[in-house]
């Protein structure tokens, strides 16, 4: 009996060590804001409250004008790639404003007006407004 109850405690200590490290390399922005694996998430409120507008490509852009969302606020990004916010002022010139890091995240971005323009695009991987 005493060798049975030995063989249980050491295989689920094994099993508690192999939980412990896969929950060890999950990515810290899975574990915030609501935001599946995957996606992009962004949100009009600090601490990823507020409308969100959430993307799954990697090579596209989409114009904020085209949601009712204020500013950019937070974020969570489980993307493979950045994603990058841009102004215009005439829908002929961009200025990047801000990077949303791939597996990163922020529950209060502090840029004030971040894609608050009717023209401002929030683009994933390569993606660029001019060619949208």
């Amino acid at each position: 009996m005493k060798n049975w109850k030995m063989k249980l405690a050491t295989a689920i200590s094994g099993i508690a060590i192999t939980a412990g490290g896969m929950m060890a390399t999950a990515s810290p922005a899975a574990a915030v804001g609501g935001c599946s694996s995957g996606y992009l998430c962004i949100y009009d409120g600090t601490s990823f409250g507020g409308n969100k507008v959430v993307s799954a490509s990697t090579n596209s852009c989409f114009r904020m004008g085209n949601f009712n969302f204020g500013t950019i606020k937070s974020y969570v990004s489980n993307l493979p790639v950045d994603a990058l916010v841009w102004e215009t002022n005439d829908g002929l010139s961009w200025n990047p404003e801000r990077t949303l890091v791939s597996g990163g995240f922020s529950s209060d971005i502090g840029v004030p007006l971040l894609g608050a323009g009717n023209d401002d695009y929030v683009c994933m991987g390569n993606g660029r407004p001019w060619n949208m």
